[in-house]
């Protein structure tokens, strides 16, 4: 039986849609019109572009099956299988920013040879670019503004990043569209790919900030350890010892794993009642957390 999907979850599934379809359409036209206009600029933002469709297609992807309730088979979620995508695109944003830094780089020396007509058309397709990437943000903004989805958050601040990028790509062939051929042009175009290329690496160095904590299981950050020894704390009468703590984050979802020791002489409901106790108290102090609580004869 499929599960009901709420308004508020088809309208984060049409925003996050709608964007990648207005990013294809104008990405297939940057490549076109890069080649042409040998604009460095203009390709570094489609590779950019390529790589950020990727992932919004696979955050639509992951987003329409935990809305239908279909990762029922992943007990502990698919958080790892998100990150795990995010660390091989984070690669290749980073694979890609060093060649294109490198392109930059080289293209200084080199004499320009750019049609204007073409430069023109790329500045006027960036113009578009600027303009769909204000509205995508809004759209997304609208979306996922009440801070309900982590997955909406991640694509309202990768958009922003889209913006300010797009608005650096229009300054630097708006110059080189201004003054065909100089040098000046030439500065513009390796600036601005050079530009693109350092969005490229932040954004991959967030993705393997984000990634790589979570896919090694790294305990939970100290803020939420603090509130874990709260509850410990709080109820500390009701048990005789605390064998261990472990905690984990699975994308969105907490986890922690509470082993106590209780005497052998203690009661079953007692036990389970102190048991009960903790849980109830770890999953007040983070909600949504997934707590467990293991009693062991000390």
């Amino acid at each position: 039986m499929r599960q009901a999907v709420d308004a508020a979850a088809l309208r984060r599934e049409r925003s996050v849609l709608l964007c990648a379809l207005a990013d294809i359409a104008i990405l297939i036209a940057y490549v076109g019109i890069a080649l042409s206009s040998q604009s460095l600029t203009l390709l570094a933002e489609a590779v950019r572009g390529w790589l950020m469709v990727a992932l919004e297609l696979l955050v639509l992807l992951l987003m329409r099956r935990i809305h239908r309730g279909r990762m029922a088979a992943y007990e502990f979620g698919a958080g790892k299988l998100e990150h795990f995508a995010n660390l091989l695109i984070g690669l290749a944003m980073a694979g890609g920013a060093v060649w294109l830094a490198a392109g930059a780089l080289g293209k200084i020396h080199l004499p320009s040879s750019a049609p204007n007509d073409g430069v023109r058309l790329a500045l006027l397709l960036s113009l578009v670019n600027l303009a769909v990437n204000a509205a995508a943000l809004r759209a997304l903004w609208q979306a996922g503004r009440d801070g309900r989805s982590v997955i909406m958050t991640g694509q309202i601040r990768t958009r922003l990043s889209k913006l300010l990028s797009s608005a650096v790509v229009v300054l630097a062939i708006g110059v080189a569209a201004w003054a065909p051929g100089s040098m000046l042009s030439l500065v513009a175009d390796a600036g601005g790919t050079l530009f693109v290329a350092v969005v490229m690496l932040g954004v991959a160095a967030r993705l393997w900030r984000d990634s790589l904590p979570d896919l090694l299981d790294r305990s939970l950050e100290e803020e939420h350890q603090a509130l874990v020894n709260r509850a410990l704390a709080a109820h500390f009468a009701a048990y005789e010892a605390l064998l261990s703590v472990r905690s984990r984050r699975a994308g969105s979802r907490v986890h922690v794993e509470v082993a106590l020791g209780f005497a052998p002489d203690r009661g079953f409901a007692e036990v389970a009642a102190a048991m009960r106790a903790v849980r109830a108290e770890l999953e007040a102090l983070i909600p949504g957390a997934e707590v467990v609580v293991i009693p062991h004869p000390v």
